[in-house]
């Protein structure tokens, strides 16, 4: 089980999460669980160079996607990326790296699960966690990603959807949500040996369009109690930074009404920051809007 109150997301936010690395040799998959085994210390696995999907291997892809015919569990769909929770990490001493270019991985080892003390909390990448739905938690997948689980003492199998980090203990790779638990047969004597297999969805025609939603960010430029001198001050602004209207705009959140600017992908987003502040708005700052 996870330590108490371990939200890793929120203390690493990144601007761009997709982020593409560099290729890696294929290796084997191992067991996590071999005592001998000095290389178990860290988790390898078979990657090739992936950033926002495009370029991926759809053969690949199509043979992850074949394995979850017939397996319960959540349904399989394309992501993008959540914008917090996948950053690489250190806790307690040890450095944890996300493996945003991951398309292909299988892994056996122990699996666990957490429940009530975490029930209704936030998982690493922002959500509510249930601990009656089917999820799961991971140390370096990217949130979220989906995995196949089988349970190797019972051969059951089930989809999963990782959206938290974890488990922080030695010898386990994967924490299984109650509900997950429940259905793989894990409860019971609190951990299990299992298989992991990475299942990734092949992206949409509107993949782009999906990923600058999630990750685009809005300037807040002022706030004013008076809705006319908001909208007078967007309209100014549309004039002086010659920008379309509808990229400058006034929202109302408990009385107040503020003028943004957005949305942007993160380094735009920045740089539109700058100029902000260049022409007379040094109070003005980047944030997100859901």
């Amino acid at each position: 089980m996870k330590p108490s109150k371990i939200i890793i997301s929120f203390a690493f936010i990144c601007e761009l999460l997709l982020i593409g690395c560099t290729s890696q040799p294929t290796v084997p998959m191992y067991s996590s669980t071999s005592a001998d085994d000095e290389a178990n210390k860290k988790i390898i696995v078979r990657r090739k160079k992936y950033a926002t999907g495009i370029g991926s291997d759809s053969r690949v892809l199509r043979n992850q996607m074949a394995k979850t015919q017939n397996v319960s569990g959540v349904k399989v769909k394309y992501e993008p990326y959540s914008r917090i929770g996948n950053t690489d990490y250190t806790l307690n001493g040890d450095f944890y790296e996300i493996w945003t270019d991951i398309e292909d991985y299988q892994e056996i080892g122990i699996a666990s699960w957490y429940g009530p003390g975490f029930h209704g909390e936030r998982t690493s990448n922002g959500e509510v966690y249930d601990q009656k739905g089917i999820s799961a938690a991971h140390k370096n997948l990217p949130l979220p990603s989906y995995v196949k689980v089988t349970n190797l003492d019972n051969n059951r199998t089930l989809i999963v959807r990782v959206n938290d980090r974890g488990p922080f203990h030695d010898g386990r790779i994967i924490d299984l949500s109650e509900g997950a638990a429940k259905l793989l047969g894990v409860i019971e004597n609190g951990t299990a040996k299992v298989k992991l297999e990475l299942i990734k969805a092949p992206e949409p025609a509107n993949a782009k369009e999906l990923i600058a939603k999630e990750h685009s960010r809005y300037i807040q430029v002022v706030a004013s109690n008076d809705l006319q001198k908001a909208k007078e001050l967007a309209r100014n602004l549309c004039k002086k930074l010659e920008k379309p209207s509808k990229e400058v705009f006034v929202r109302e959140y408990t009385g107040m009404y503020k003028v943004y600017l957005g949305p942007y992908m993160p380094k735009r987003a920045q740089r539109e920051l700058e100029k902000i502040k260049s022409v007379g708005y040094p109070e003005a700052y980047l944030l997100y809007l859901d």
